[in-house]
């Protein structure tokens, strides 16, 4: 038997897949829009299709795995809902390529899954217990508990940027209040910082505009961060501060070992907010916990999913010998 794996990345974007080694080395890849706007049909068609185009011998390949958006049952692997992917409801996603490749398929949250690739093959690799966190346009994760993904009774756990940090926070895009994505992720700095030259506060990235505030961006803000101004500073420590809030509870509830930070905004912006959220977690979280923790920044970068989804293949196939 082979060691090839298929590995499956599907996003409200793009469906990219991967051939993969035991290892995490990517033999072949392959990425086309998903045709998302297409209709839930049009999606499964996508996925196929970037199978077929990186499986030139479905007779070597061992599994598939396909990380997606959204819950997902993983032990059924059945897509319950994707917010990118209109109409994708309760949709049986295993079932349906095992019918067609007649190959093994096992599927899970796509944070879930980057935090099982970052565990195998990337910043986690020789601890037992991490959590991952990716920062971008959301904030997601996965939890690492003695070298297993910690699931929950229905698959569901891992929603890392859904903690209430704040009661009388802004209400986040899930319906709570105050979550951590909703006062840390990429819209939040921009919206924080639109916000601060509406009232007239100044900052050099008014220039960088023209004075249209509505044309800041992260990259806006990041850069004028980087070059010293107080404002844009001073955003992206505030969004640090909530970030290690949240780390802070997450140790107290999980003793875990290192803490793995992935994510556009937060590896293009470590240096901005890298010494806040480290800051937090030494003056909020019990010593004896927070002794010997590390954070650091994820090393698998656009990847992590399709090897967390070559990963996830590995152990359940390990699993069934």
């Amino acid at each position: 038997m082979t060691d090839q794996i298929i590995a499956v990345d599907l996003g409200g974007t793009q469906a990219r897949a991967a051939l993969c080694d035991a290892e995490g080395k990517i033999l072949d890849r392959y990425a086309q829009s998903a045709n998302a706007v297409a209709g839930v049909e049009a999606v499964y068609t996508s996925v196929v299709e970037t199978i077929r185009r990186v499986a030139t011998d479905l007779a070597q390949i061992r599994g598939i795995g396909v990380g997606v958006p959204g819950p997902v049952g993983p032990w059924q692997g059945i897509i319950h809902e994707a917010p990118n992917l209109a109409g994708m409801v309760d949709f049986p996603i295993k079932a349906r390529l095992e019918k067609d490749f007649g190959i093994p398929t096992f599927v899970g949250n796509d944070a879930n899954l980057a935090a099982m690739g970052e565990h195998r093959f990337g910043a986690g690799r020789g601890v037992s217990h991490m959590i991952y966190i990716t920062i971008s346009t959301g904030i997601g994760g996965g939890i690492i508990v003695d070298d297993q993904l910690l699931l929950g009774w229905r698959g569901f756990a891992g929603e890392v940027g859904h903690q209430t940090l704040d009661a009388n926070g802004p209400l986040c895009n899930c319906g709570n209040i105050g979550c951590l994505e909703v006062l840390a992720a990429g819209p939040a700095i921009e919206r924080t910082a639109r916000e601060a030259l509406r009232a007239g506060r100044e900052s050099k990235m008014n220039a960088m505009v023209g004075g249209d505030v509505e044309r800041v961006t992260g990259a806006i803000i990041s850069r004028a961060a980087l070059e010293g101004d107080p404002l844009a500073k001073g955003i992206y420590e505030r969004a640090a501060f909530y970030i290690g809030l949240g780390l802070v509870s997450l140790l107290h509830n999980f003793d875990t070992q290192v803490f793995v930070i992935g994510g556009g905004v937060a590896i293009h912006a470590w240096d901005l907010i890298y010494p806040t959220m480290s800051q937090v977690l030494v003056k909020h979280a019990f010593p004896s916990m927070s002794k010997g923790v590390r954070i650091v920044p994820a090393q698998l970068g656009d990847d992590v999913v399709l090897l967390g989804a070559a990963a996830l293949v590995n152990e359940k196939l390990q699993m069934s010998k």
